[in-house]
């Protein structure tokens, strides 16, 4: 029988189920084949110093791919290759690609893909369990205790109704760095996980974290007691500067402010603050503040002499408040200079306050909302601004300036005082916009690294 002649399309098989040699078109998208819209990228004509690396990467990510079988069909990798390597190969003929097809294959693609191929191959091996379940008699619910996994029993289990309930906790766990608790506590607040509890478990909680007080630094109470009597002193000099008022103060409501801020501060008290000794250490600060009982309560209001007038002349002198100044600063910088901080390549839940001295943190809202207690106590945690500065401050200081050469004067930053937001900076702007320009004017102006 004659044979009838064919045009062949090298794209469709042939009659005898064959194809034809596979032509790559390295003028064209080298993933896709295709000439479409989008523009093409070339990593050879890049101006980098890294220019080329590209091919390298795709050439990796590519062979990783076909090993775990993932390959599309559309893609024959043998003809990506002359034999010299696939990396070679696109380099010789100045391979090209688009984005979009681009990111098909770059190493997120990649890492889901051979997690789904283990998993598969881990539920293959695993045989399938069939559990006959009846629908008629439904088992009734068993609550556990959030805490000792255990059952009712004789003893009752209670339901968690508080928002406090729930802030205390975490913060039990936090001070014992109980990692089961903060993995469950991790789901949700209490109320809304329906957790229930022993008194006795939840007990127990509370004393073990009470119990960890003795390891922490036992100077950090005083540096609190401090901060909160220096709060509750302008929160009485404010008081004081208004003309139109008398002000009267009941030591009852001032011993409260102080235990209030204590506790915001992390200080833990077993009860309440000594009300007497507060009243003496106020009284040492005012002069002319003077007690007056009626009947159980304690007033304080203060005198109209010479003293007052004179004592508020003193406080204006600019000598005095430079030197006030003076002293604050090496306070401050002796914390920051102590305190080194550097980038693990994670940021954890806590890596903001961690990397700025509690000095530090005390000082900038006293500066940015004024030191008045009360200003102060209205916020439950600390206010995302004050931690922003704070890691500047701490980012851009430095034990000793050195001398500039020209007219620009440049800070030299630590690597050990490196905290979260220059760095965080740094990353996302070189992530989103690609210019290293913008992150070295960032640096400049000390705000990122370099």
């Amino acid at each position: 029988m004659a044979k009838r002649f064919m045009v062949l399309d090298p794209q469709q098989p042939g009659s005898s189920g064959t194809h034809l040699p596979y032509l790559t078109h390295w003028d064209q998208c080298v993933l896709c084949q295709k000439d479409t819209s989008e523009k093409l990228c070339c990593p050879a004509e890049s101006k980098r110093s890294t220019g080329g690396s590209g091919y390298q990467t795709l050439a990796d990510n590519l062979l990783a791919f076909s090993k775990i079988g993932c390959l599309p069909k559309t893609i024959d990798i043998s003809k990506l290759d002359d034999g010299e390597g696939i990396q070679a190969t696109f380099e010789h003929h100045r391979a090209r690609w688009h984005d979009s097809c681009r990111l098909e294959y770059n190493k997120t693609k990649l890492f889901r893909a051979e997690k789904r191929k283990t998993s598969c191959e881990h539920s293959a091996d695993v045989p399938r369990k069939y559990i006959r379940q009846s629908r008629d008699q439904p088992q009734p619910a068993v609550y556990k205790c959030f805490f000792c996994d255990g059952q009712a029993g004789k003893e009752t289990l209670h339901e968690a109704s508080t928002f406090e309930l729930d802030a205390r906790v975490r913060k039990c766990a936090l001070k014992l760095e109980d990692k089961p608790l903060l993995a469950k506590l991790s789901g949700g607040d209490l109320i809304a996980q329906e957790a229930k509890y022993h008194v006795k478990c939840l007990a127990s909680l509370y004393n073990k974290a009470r119990g960890t007080k003795m390891n922490e630094d036992p100077n950090q109470d005083v540096v609190n007691h401090g901060i909160a009597l220096a709060e509750l002193v302008s929160y009485i000099e404010e008081a004081r500067m208004d003309s139109t008022v008398a002000p009267v103060f009941k030591l009852i409501d001032i011993a409260t402010l102080y235990n209030t801020r204590l506790e915001q501060l992390g200080t833990v008290l077993t009860g309440r603050v000594h009300s007497t000794e507060l009243k003496n250490r106020i009284l040492r600060y005012f002069p002319d503040l003077e007690e007056h009982k009626r009947g159980r309560d304690i007033l304080l209001a203060f005198n109209q002499d010479v003293g007052s007038a004179l004592r508020k002349a003193c406080e204006q002198d600019a000598d005095s408040d430079g030197i006030h100044l003076a002293k604050a600063a090496n306070v401050i910088r002796r914390d920051m200079l102590k305190m080194t901080t550097a980038f693990s390549g994670s940021f954890d839940t806590h890596c903001q306050e961690e990397s700025v001295p509690n000095s530090l943190i005390a000082l900038v809202p006293m500066i940015l909302n004024g030191p008045n207690i009360k200003e102060q106590s209205s916020h439950s945690s600390i206010p995302a601004p004050t931690l922003t500065i704070s890691q500047l401050l701490m980012f851009n200081s430095c034990a000793h300036r050195r001398k500039s050469t020209g007219s620009v004067q440049s800070t030299k930053h630590s690597q050990t005082r490196e905290t979260p937001v220059p760095v965080y900076l740094g990353v996302m702007i070189h992530t989103k916009t690609r210019r290293r320009d913008l992150v070295d004017e960032l640096y400049r102006l000390g705000l990122s690294i370099a």
